[in-house]
């Protein structure tokens, strides 16, 4: 068993508070970096440290650095492996999700936790690795406690009637859940940031490769081609017909509309994995001369690891997680924040905490109420 090398970080949120309306919110996110550990070792350390600097998504840190030592091999990434890696990801994303939803999401709505899935998920994690009718069991199982015996239609055929059908009649703790974060969360946090597409991993791992060798605050403050952008599950299904619909009716995406997306998310990875479906994270990786840099799909979003290698060994080594983005200085938390108002302190500390969660970072967060 390995041990967790301690690593600070947290986001720091600054409202300024008239009280009534924020009259500015600031947003700073600020991660450990793991350069300090590796300078100078060989580049298979990283293996070593990665996992339990991020002990959060620890699986999806040691895809990206199993991807990027094989990048720069000699034989590069067999063709095997990113199968391998997508498996590995999607069970950590059902994880997270089931985290999410079933002990955090139910504190928040004053409901008993639910981490009878999560449980079962954590038990089996080994075995379903490596036992593929085990793990369909497992999902399908899963699946029917947390949509009931008819289930959801398919996310790519669910639509809003068949939503309210479903939050209505739903007897299931994740529907009972859902009809209580439904009236605080609909349209709380809007935003209009862009959604980041899978489908543009390839290109942005290559653009990304010299913006972390020449910008020392691009792993702080990262954008493309000038522009911001939000991960995550809904970034991921925003074409999805509920969710355009949702989007649609708020002009933007709100914190509810983010946890639907979650849930549509959740519910597709299950029904995929019960079926036999091959896991379809996306992955792409670009390499130049002694650097390379990966970037791929997780729980949260875009996960980015770059490294240089000097005379064989860790010249530097920087990570861009989704937080980077969603908890951006000029990012969807900060165009959310400034959207709020209240009354009294306690009601924008909630709804604060609501936004947050939505938007799901990967530390911690410090919350300043600055009455102006």
């Amino acid at each position: 068993m390995t041990t967790a090398i301690p690593a600070e970080g947290r986001v720091d949120l600054r409202l300024s508070w008239d009280g009534d309306l924020i009259l500015a919110a600031t947003v700073c996110s600020r991660r450990p970096q793991p350069r300090r550990l590796l300078l100078g070792q060989p580049p298979e350390h990283a293996r070593e440290v990665i996992p339990r600097l991020y002990s959060l998504c620890g699986d999806a840190q040691a895809v990206a650095v199993d991807a990027l030592l094989g990048v720069l091999a000699p034989a590069g990434v067999r063709p095997s492996q990113p199968i391998a890696w997508a498996a590995r990801i999607r069970l950590e994303n059902i994880r997270e999700h089931l985290w999410r939803l079933g002990l955090d999401w139910t504190r928040i709505a004053g409901l008993e936790p639910q981490p009878g899935p999560l449980r079962g998920l954590l038990a089996g994690r080994e075995q379903f690795a490596n036992d593929d009718r085990s793990a369909r069991e497992w999902a399908a199982q899963t699946y029917q406690s947390l949509f009931g015996m008819d289930g959801l239609p398919g996310p790519e055929r669910l639509d809003m009637p068949a939503l309210q059908h479903w939050l209505r009649a739903g007897g299931s703790s994740l529907a009972v859940l859902l009809r209580e974060l439904r009236p605080v969360l609909a349209g709380l946090g809007r935003s209009r940031a862009k959604a980041f597409a899978s489908a543009d991993l390839p290109a942005f791992a290559v653009d990304a490769l010299p913006r972390l060798r020449d910008d020392p605050d691009f792993h702080w403050c990262p954008d493309w081609a000038g522009e911001v952008f939000e991960m995550g599950p809904w970034a991921r299904g925003r074409a999805l017909p509920l969710l355009a619909e949702l989007e649609a009716e708020q002009d933007g995406v709100d914190a509810w509309t983010r946890v639907v997306a979650r849930v549509l998310e959740l519910a597709g990875e299950l029904e995929a994995l019960a079926q036999g479906e091959p896991a379809r994270q996306a992955i792409a990786w670009h390499r130049r001369g002694n650097e390379a840099v990966v970037a791929l799909e997780m729980a949260r979003g875009v996960l980015l690891h770059w490294i240089r290698l000097e005379e064989g060994r860790i010249g530097d080594y920087r990570i861009v997680a989704p937080t980077e983005w969603n908890f951006h200085p000029r990012g969807p938390a900060q165009e959310s924040l400034e959207q709020l108002q209240g009354a009294d302190a306690q009601t924008l500390r909630d709804a604060v905490t609501r936004i947050v969660m939505a938007l799901d970072p990967c530390v911690q967060y410090e919350l300043e109420i600055v009455h102006a």
